[in-house]
């Protein structure tokens, strides 16, 4: 059987000549204006499909977004269609695409001829500036994702307690890791679960043996009484409890300081570490992160995304009594890999600390983000459009089919689905692009946001045109 590609020196060339994004990409007539359905289908034929992750597909249309380039708050796709962006990567583009800081940064980095599996000046500088801002942070080692970041901040409370167990909560995200992937979005909570027990799994994806279930205690959120029981009952078991301050991935839901102090004694009464999760929240309040925000420090954070603005980079931070059984002599935590620390990401991290670090970066910053949130509030009012509008610094949701603000993952009951997945397709056809994580960098600035309205009233205006 013939391939359907051959390699010759131009490159791929497609010898069955279907409706194909490469055609026109090589210079070829395309038979129909390409849509990004078009390329998913050619994409898919290499590419596993289509995307290189599956959190891709749009959850609103279902297609991935396929770019070219973007800058400040804008992005463009292959079909060249421009949108106001507040996906930002999922929320890791916290300064705006192509920060000049960032990309002078980086290119200066390259420039060495070398990009990992060595430290530098430029690595013991981030280092630094993440111990100076982060409350959590005594010393920290580098990380490649999240994920890397979550599995090792377990590894070390494991390490340092001689525990094997995990508490973590009903709904919280932590990366694509075995441990923690049951229950691991809002769509996942064992919505059955009166409160008064721990929740079963749910949504454990295929390839996760179950045995991991007996590691992983699932708890409700915001329910301190139960976690002290638990606690009680796993008496010298509990090796960690792991949460996110700030959950931007299911929306906007915010903890109580009350509720964080309250876990934060339980952890040490029952001698469990305390992790934080802010790969997604870290910075989005401000330079201590939500830690800083609601005066609560864990024994361990995970940080990234906004700590480069989307260049691959991620940090495992904490007290140095803990961190240094990395070190231990005798039976250390292994933590490393050849890209661990990797200079492009190192030099992203400084350029942004550097940024916003400075005094007086953050309050015109948020100020204009809720001046924005609130605006488009007003707006769904005058239209009589049933959404709620909920932030919390530069993260934001638009909840859609109710006027009530929405506290816990019970709430999300209430919105209208089928009316948010029109709401947000409609957006997406007038350059307003949404996927999760919603969010405002600091490059959308009062003109870009003025005239992110304007297109929002365009959207509504269609609805009411069609409203019963």
């Amino acid at each position: 059987m013939s391939s359907p590609c051959t390699l010759g020196r131009a490159g791929w060339r497609r010898i069955d000549r279907r409706v194909d994004p490469m055609i026109e990409h090589q210079g070829g007539p395309p038979s129909k204006p390409l849509t990004l359905a078009d390329w998913q289908a050619n994409a898919s034929q290499y590419l596993t499909g289509g995307m290189s992750s599956s959190f891709r597909a749009n959850q609103f249309t279902g297609v991935p977004f396929y770019a070219t380039h973007a800058r400040g708050p804008r992005i463009w796709d292959v079909t060249g269609k421009e949108y106001i962006d507040f996906f930002l990567c999922h929320g890791a583009v916290l300064l705006g695409h192509d920060e000049p800081a960032v990309r002078t940064a980086v290119q200066r980095s390259a420039e060495k001829g070398f990009y990992a599996g060595v430290d530098t000046i430029e690595t013991i500088d981030l280092a630094r500036k993440i111990c100076e801002l982060v409350p959590a942070a005594e010393t920290i080692r580098f990380v490649n994702s999240g994920t890397e970041g979550t599995l090792l901040a377990l590894r070390l409370a494991r390490g340092v307690t001689g525990r094997d167990k995990v508490l973590r909560v009903d709904g919280h995200f932590h990366g694509i890791q075995d441990y923690l992937m049951a229950n691991n979005l809002a769509s996942k909570v064992d919505a059955d679960n009166p409160g008064d027990r721990p929740s079963r799994p749910r949504g454990r994806t295929a390839g996760v043996p179950r045995v991991v279930e007996e590691l992983t205690i699932t708890v409700p959120w915001h329910n301190a009484e139960l976690l002290e029981t638990v606690l009680e009952q796993e008496s010298g078991q509990v090796a960690a409890i792991i949460m996110n301050p700030i959950d931007y991935n299911n929306g906007v839901f915010v903890a109580s300081p009350e509720y964080l102090h309250r876990v934060q004694a339980l952890a040490r009464k029952h001698g469990a570490v305390l992790i934080f999760d802010e790969v997604l929240c870290g910075f989005k309040t401000g330079p201590s992160c939500a830690q800083g925000y609601f005066g609560v420090t864990p024994d361990l954070c995970i940080l990234g995304k906004a700590l480069t603005n989307d260049v691959p980079l991620a940090v495992v931070a904490g007290s140095r009594t803990i961190m240094d059984k990395i070190m231990d002599p005798h039976d250390p935590v292994i933590a490393g890999g050849t890209y661990s620390g990797n200079q492009l990401g190192v030099a992203a991290g400084n350029a942004v600390l550097d940024m916003i670090g400075e005094p007086g970066f953050y309050e015109p910053f948020l100020t204009r983000a809720e001046r924005f949130f609130s605006s488009l509030q007003e707006l769904f009012d005058r239209f009589a459009f049933p959404a709620v509008v909920q932030s919390l610094g530069a993260g934001f949701h638009i909840y859609v089919g109710t006027r009530e603000p929405i506290t816990d993952y019970h709430g999300l009951a209430r919105r209208d689905w089928e009316l948010t997945r029109r709401f947000f397709s409609s957006c997406i056809d007038h350059g307003l692009y949404f996927h999760t994580d919603f969010t405002v960098s600091f490059a959308h600035d009062p003109h870009t946001l003025d005239e992110a309205l304007e297109r929002f009233e365009a959207v509504l205006s269609e609805f009411e045109v069609t409203r019963d």
